[in-house]
């Protein structure tokens, strides 16, 4: 029937490109987690060897993943893919909340509840390369520490890996969203708070102790222990309100 109607058009079927197939396998690699938020993506040659296809192809199918704004080229870094919501709910999210103190509060209870379950999750299901991710990025976290450096890249990289050995791509993407929509807020007040040696020195333990969870198993452990860290945030975000209050009064 289809061909029929082509031949009436006057044309014959159409047939993906290379270029299609390859975009169309790549997108699946992005959806099904194979290439994580945040993640640099093979060099064009690369993925062309890896996929059997001429560089050409890999061009288009990048050009394709550009224009949905999957993916991301950064001069003289490399391609990384963005999350699925960064285009624009991020954005979003950005604009509504600002560095207003309340919707701050509410963003990081939305993040509480959703971390929570992604830190019970990664305990049960991390593989050994989630787990060598991890102790690497918690080794940065430690350097940061001991050097007194804000350490804001590796916290954000320290979270959304969890979110990547929880296994789950859909709150993989959505974690990154909202790691997003907090940099500016989250960046205007840790910078206050981590002057703060008793702040820098919880939040590096409570640190410890969910990535001490996760890499022993133990999902009720490594829930608690992210139950702990963003119980301590909010409760020095709110002391640090009051004391900014009583300093106007």
């Amino acid at each position: 029937m289809n061909q029929g109607g082509n031949a009436a058009l006057g044309v014959g079927p159409v047939r993906p490109t290379i270029g299609d197939a390859t975009y169309q396998s790549l997108r699946e690699g992005i959806a099904g987690g194979r290439f994580p938020p945040g993640s640099r993506l093979p060099s064009e040659r690369e993925l062309a060897d890896r996929m059997g296809v001429s560089r050409p192809a890999v061009r288009e199918a990048m050009r394709l993943l550009v224009g949905q704004g999957l993916i991301e080229v950064r001069p003289r870094r490399g391609v990384y893919v963005r999350a699925a919501g960064e285009v624009g709910l991020a954005d979003a999210f950005s604009q509504l909340i600002g560095t207003d103190f309340d919707r701050v509060m509410e963003l990081l209870e939305v993040r509480r509840a959703l971390e929570m379950r992604s830190a019970h999750l990664a305990a049960q299901y991390a593989t050994a390369a989630d787990l060598r991710e991890l102790e690497a990025i918690f080794a940065d976290m430690k350097r940061d520490h001991e050097t007194r450096a804000t350490g804001d890249d590796a916290d954000v990289r320290f979270h959304c890996a969890i979110a990547a050995a929880a296994g789950n791509t859909v709150l993989q993407h959505l974690m990154t969203t909202l790691h997003g929509a907090l940099v500016k807020a989250a960046r205007l007040l840790a910078s206050r708070l981590m002057d703060s040696e008793h702040y820098r020195n919880e939040m590096f333990a409570i640190h410890g102790r969910i990535h001490e969870a996760i890499r022993e198993r133990k999902p009720k452990a490594a829930e608690s222990a992210m139950n702990a860290h963003f119980a301590f945030v909010q409760r020095e975000l709110t002391h640090y309100r009051r004391k900014q209050a009583e300093g106007r009064a």
